[in-house]
């Protein structure tokens, strides 16, 4: 009975985080039936093949076989899973982050099942479930993203088995060093910077595989929810005091001018506008740098998109103010395209500067 405890429970809690690494695919969620049979489906098939894999080879706890062995069968289990589903989701992979989210699912069916197993034999096995949804799922789940991003490119740009080779090596060297700094006693006191990069470095890839996006709303009244009318909110364009409320992506909140129909955007608004369609862009520096301008600071050339620091608000043509942040968006990645995670989005495969 216990050990069906145990599996109810760790299935209940990988439920759990597949609804958060859902909560990720922020501009076109996948449907939610079909991302849980994928990661079902991609759990047992991947544990099923790396223990078939471990009857050839025999890992010991140095962080050689770390990287060599359990790093190399187990995120090539991940990846020939992600190759044999790839049908079930061949309808809904139309975007970069898609596939990210697909094989962080398969990385976690993977890890559930391997959880239960290790907490069957464990004398604490509710807390060491705990210790390793909290480390060794969220740890796979990241391990792989580099992988997810080489085989959209794969399917859905180009061949790409050159990148593919490329992201399987990274996924295995940051799955080896994970496992090696645990298996090697001396090198124990590292285990946490090792994780915290790793999970650092897999969000920062996330960022720019959604600043890639295209998926994302347009900005324009026809994507925007009528909530109800305002007569108190002064008009930076034409001075008229009317506006409708608007919502746009169901939590930003747009006001709306009825007699000029430009955009009155609090700061607040604005930021969250920023993060949908800039992804990249440091906005805590970039209002800390417009709260430094006295005077009002024209965004476009058409002068139509207006910040006003004074008021912390935005006035702008909503078409207007679309045209901007795209093309902003564009600037940001090819500006991207020089560091470190926009080269390794080249080296697997992606061309940056065609966008």
């Amino acid at each position: 009975m216990q050990n069906i405890e145990l599996a109810v429970l760790s299935y209940f809690i990988g439920f759990l985080f597949l609804l958060y690494i859902r909560s990720y695919d922020k501009y076109d969620k996948e449907p939610l039936g079909r991302l849980v049979l994928f990661s079902f489906l991609g759990g047992i098939i991947s544990t099923t093949v790396t223990s078939f894999l471990y009857f050839f080879v025999n890992p010991h706890f140095t962080l050689f076989d770390a990287i060599f062995k359990v790093g190399v069968v187990e995120e090539f289990s991940k990846l020939l899973t992600l190759f044999l589903l790839y049908r079930l989701i061949k309808s809904e992979f139309d975007e970069i982050v898609d596939g990210i989210i697909y094989v962080a699912a398969i990385s976690l069916g993977f890890s559930v099942i391997e959880n239960i197993f290790y907490a069957m034999r464990a004398a604490h096995p509710h807390t060491l479930l705990a210790q390793r949804f909290i480390f060794a799922t969220v740890g796979h789940i990241s391990f792989s993203v580099y992988m997810g991003i080489a085989f959209y490119i794969h399917k859905k740009i180009k061949p790409n088995y050159k990148g593919l080779s490329l992201a399987f090596i990274l996924a295995v060297l940051a799955h080896g060093f994970y496992d090696g700094v645990l298996f090697e006693s001396q090198l124990n006191i590292f285990f946490m910077p090792v994780y915290m990069l790793l999970i650092y470095f897999q969000f920062r890839l996330l960022k720019v595989a959604y600043a890639y996006s295209q998926m994302k709303q347009k900005f324009s009244l026809n994507n925007m929810e009528l909530i109800h009318r305002d007569k108190h909110l002064h008009c930076c364009n034409c001075g008229m005091n009317t506006v409708d409320v608007y919502r746009f992506n169901k939590k930003i909140t747009i006001h709306v001018c009825q007699h000029c129909n430009n955009a009155i955007v609090q700061q607040g608004a604005f930021d969250k506008i920023l993060k949908y369609f800039r992804p990249k862009l440091e906005r805590k520096i970039f209002f800390k740098n417009l709260h430094y301008i006295k005077h009002n600071l024209i965004l476009n050339h058409n002068e139509t998109a207006i910040y006003h620091p004074r008021e912390k608000r935005l006035n702008a043509d909503i078409t207007d103010l679309n045209q901007w942040l795209v093309k902003e968006n564009k600037k940001d990645l090819r500006a991207y395209a020089k560091t470190l995670e926009g080269k390794i989005f080249h080296l697997l495969g992606f061309d940056m500067l065609k966008i």
